[in-house]
């Protein structure tokens, strides 16, 4: 049974991206690995503060590009747990940490520049290419992979 479903998103406004982070969040099923590769500025710190948001998440969410990881509980209990590996390249320095946030059944797992996490523990992902397009455009190509991401995925595509 092939268990990978794609959708593609295009936005032309940071108001887009939000509904997007916003149709993700309502639809997603703890724990999930959301996985974002792709350009440089092609949007993927505002789609997780868009996710974050959406989850009722009031802290100010920001890029951990220095710490390389942050926690952000939402009032409906659910964990944001935000890795960005763009400093790193081998995920043996934080392979411990993506592990055990991906065994918490209340977690989203966001990780940017997941192409440096190689050895993630899960099957079950969202995989989000985002890529620049123009100062006001970016595009989502989003690749569900496992059967709790295409749920997730199908409800983005109503």
């Amino acid at each position: 049974m092939n268990t990978e479903q794609k959708y593609i998103y295009s936005s032309k406004s940071l108001e887009e991206t939000n509904r997007l982070g916003g149709i993700i969040a309502k639809n997603i099923h703890t724990p999930i690995l959301i996985e974002l590769v792709g350009d440089l500025g092609g949007g993927k710190t505002a789609l997780v503060k868009s996710i974050a948001k959406a989850l009722g998440i009031t802290q100010t969410v920001t890029s951990p590009t220095f710490n390389i990881h942050r926690e952000y509980k939402s009032s409906k209990g659910v964990m944001l747990r935000h890795f960005d590996l763009y400093r790193l390249s081998d995920d043996e320095i934080v392979q411990n940490e993506l592990n055990d946030a991906l065994e918490d059944p209340n977690s989203v797992v966001c990780v940017e520049w997941a192409q440096h996490f190689t050895k993630h523990s899960t099957t079950d992902r969202l995989s989000i290419e985002c890529n620049y397009i123009s100062e006001n455009e970016r595009q989502y190509k989003i690749l569900a992979i496992g059967q709790t991401a295409k749920q997730i995925l199908e409800g983005i595509e109503k």
